[in-house]
């Protein structure tokens, strides 16, 4: 039994340093689009109205990106799994790109009235627990030092570039 949960730790620890490493390379990218998207006039009126959307409503508003775009992860995933490797990275970058551009934003535009509902509130709080809870035992690996330090790395290289075109 030990065996199968140091196992299962493990994995749990690689899919989480593996999902953060692409979190934490693309977030910082796209932050310039993300903050240039909401000071424009129509995302700020159209976050303005999902804030004031019944719960249910933006929910639904929130769902049907998701179940677009997360199962678009997994599929990349298998796509690079069936030695595809570059068509699959590219879906994923593709699909995270996109859930930074659109779930993420209807999410924070939405928290009020997502947060009204009693079992989304719960169940998110139970996501967040297990979320910290691997970040916890990730954080603990050397694979997480070495990722984060491979991430910070490639992220200078990339402000560098981008400094020096400008």
């Amino acid at each position: 039994m030990a065996v199968l949960q140091a196992a299962a730790r493990f994995v749990v620890a690689v899919l989480v340093v593996a999902y953060t490493l692409l979190d934490e390379l693309l977030f910082p990218l796209f932050r310039p689009a993300i903050r240039w998207l909401s000071d424009l006039r129509l995302f700020q009126r159209l976050g303005a109205l999902i804030g004031r959307l019944p719960p249910y409503v933006a929910l639904v508003l929130l769902a049907v990106p998701f179940v677009i775009i997360e199962p678009a992860k997994v599929g990349a995933l298998w796509v690079i799994a069936t030695g595809h490797v570059v068509e699959g990275v590219v879906l994923l970058l593709i699909a995270q790109v996109a859930s930074l551009l659109i779930c993420e934003r209807i999410f924070h535009a939405g928290y009020e009235p997502l947060m009204r509902i009693g079992w989304f509130r719960a169940v998110l709080g139970w996501l967040f627990g297990i979320r910290d809870w691997a970040l916890a035992i990730a954080r603990e690996t050397a694979a997480w030092k070495a990722a984060v330090g491979m991430a910070r790395g490639v992220r200078d290289w990339v402000r560098g570039l981008v400094g020096s075109l400008r």
